[in-house]
């Protein structure tokens, strides 16, 4: 199953994608709130640091599929600057946490997996998730992805 949307960039962005987000996770039938909560918080990181400190549109991109482990997530945040965010620092001390600078902290802390490729003529910030066998679909190897 995959979903895409393009995304103006501006303050709207980011709650415009946590709503896109919550409905194709719903319409999939991923149910754990653990599950859905992360990865929405991840998809929120991950296009507000795009419509921040990237350019152009931003591109979301969600794909659920069947893997020999069960069922994992991915997601694609993509925008039209080509460098690539810097690597997240160790956890800061419990009493320097702050809101800016946190996103790629969060995501590196709630996805299984994240990454950058490039897209050109930008990049892409790619994230997966393992979602818990016991909340996640049911999907097989055979299931279409449409």
């Amino acid at each position: 199953m995959e979903a895409a949307w393009d995304l103006a960039p501006g303050p709207g962005a980011a709650a415009q994608a946590r709503a896109l987000t919550r409905r194709s996770l719903r319409r999939w039938r991923v149910t754990g709130p653990a599950d859905v909560d992360d990865v929405v918080l991840i998809v929120d990181e991950l296009v507000a640091n795009a419509v921040v400190h990237g350019t152009g549109p931003v591109r979301l991109a969600l794909r659920l599929e069947a893997t020999r482990a069960g069922v994992r997530l991915t997601g694609e945040v993509g925008d039209g600057d080509p460098r690539a965010p810097g690597a997240p620092a160790g956890p800061p001390p419990v009493l320097e946490w702050s809101e800016a600078g946190r996103g790629l902290l969060l995501v590196a802390s709630l996805a299984t997996e994240f990454g950058t490729r490039p897209a050109p003529p930008g990049k892409a910030v790619w994230f997966t998730r393992d979602l818990d066998p016991l909340d996640a679909p049911a999907l097989t190897a055979d299931t279409p992805t449409g």
